[in-house]
């Protein structure tokens, strides 16, 4: 009889379970991720108010990885499971522009330095006057699921800072670059500045708010910048910690000093791949460390592909190459071109050892 009943029991809990999945999955409100470990997202997609301002102030390279890490970091702090995504709807335009404005006395809110100071970068005897160190800020709102009526439970934000500003010597402009710790020491005074600003909206309260810290300087004009500083503000008091996050062109003499490694599992992927055709095959490599440790590598191969058994080829022993990369806790993406068109994608998850082969033409 005990056998019996627990089994009843098992089979109820299972019945239950699954018709928890089906109310989820049937919920028109809602769009489920199609990867796994990612933010389900509200289906009634309200764009961000100040999307052309995020449009015309942010470069590309800059724009993606601010959203993708934004994302990525925000998971520590508003589970996927129990936070749905949106677009940032806290900001207003007229919001925004007011707090990327000089501080002032009709603008108190205003992030960049008042106008006529002169800003120390931070090595002891340079400082910029009218500096513009604060470019832009990007929001990420995430809410509750459809049985707490989708009630705002989380802001993330990113404050996009200008580590290279504009000096004026004797008519002349120059760019000069603010030490990354003078940067940091600024961003976490304004980061504080902002969370009480955001407290005195009625619709932000008593919400949790992680803001981070991003600086758009970066080593090569082909990498974005990256993530120096971040905090989670609850119940109004928080702290910032550093991050130590950076891209990398592969091959480089930076890369090769940080990484011999991965270097050199980089040099034999090219080195193969460059003996394939009798025309030039170029292999570019960008890759992401965080506290030192690979997290991302992106590969870009360009040939000049004549027939699609070449091009064939090339994806095929690129797949068998990646094995090189024995890191399995770091994500690869392969472009593969051929006169400047994109004809295959290769992707090797996280713990994955197998790519997965998409060809594009």
């Amino acid at each position: 009889m005990k056998i019996k009943v627990g089994c009843i029991l098992l089979i109820l809990v299972l019945l239950t379970g699954c018709i928890g999945n089906d109310d989820i999955d049937d919920d028109p409100n809602i769009i489920k991720p199609t990867t796994q470990g990612e933010y389900t997202l509200i289906a009634d997609f309200s764009v961000s108010p100040v999307r052309l301002y995020h449009g015309t102030y942010l470069g590309s390279f800059d724009a993606m990885e601010i959203g993708r890490r934004l994302q990525q970091k925000s998971k520590t702090h508003f589970s996927i499971e129990q936070h749905y995504l949106q677009e940032g709807q806290i900001l207003s335009y007229d919001r925004l522009i007011s707090l990327v404005r000089r501080e002032s006395d009709v603008n108190p809110q205003g992030l960049n330095p008042p106008a006529g100071s002169l800003f120390d970068i931070g090595d002891g005897k340079t400082f910029v006057e009218d500096a513009v160190v604060v470019a832009d800020i990007v929001e990420l709102n995430f809410v509750g699921n459809a049985s707490e009526s989708y009630v705002l439970k989380g802001i993330s934000l990113a404050i996009v800072l200008n580590q290279n500003v504009r000096k004026t010597v004797d008519g002349v402009d120059t760019l000069v670059t603010i030490q990354t710790d003078r940067l940091y020491q600024f961003g976490t005074d304004i980061g504080r500045k902002l969370e009480s600003y955001l407290r005195t909206i009625p619709a932000v309260g008593d919400v949790p708010v992680f803001i981070t810290l991003y600086s758009t300087a970066s080593s090569d004009a082909a990498l974005p910048g990256s993530f120096i500083g971040e905090g989670i503000f609850r119940n109004r008091s928080g702290q910032f910690v550093r991050n130590v996050e950076k891209w990398v062109i592969l091959p480089s003499t930076e890369a090769n000093t940080l990484d011999p490694t991965l270097s050199s599992q980089f040099a034999t992927l090219k080195s193969s791949l460059q003996r394939l055709l009798p025309e030039a095959v170029g292999v570019i490599g960008k890759a992401r460390y965080i506290n030192n440790e690979a997290d991302e590598l992106k590969i870009t191969i360009n040939m000049v592909g004549k027939t699609y058994t070449e091009v064939s080829m090339v994806t095929q022993i690129t797949a068998q190459l990646l094995d090189t990369f024995e890191n399995n806790d770091m994500l690869i993406v392969v472009e593969i071109r051929s006169l400047g068109t994109v004809m295959a994608v290769l992707e090797r998850k996280r713990d994955q050892d197998k790519p997965t082969v998409i060809y594009v033409n």
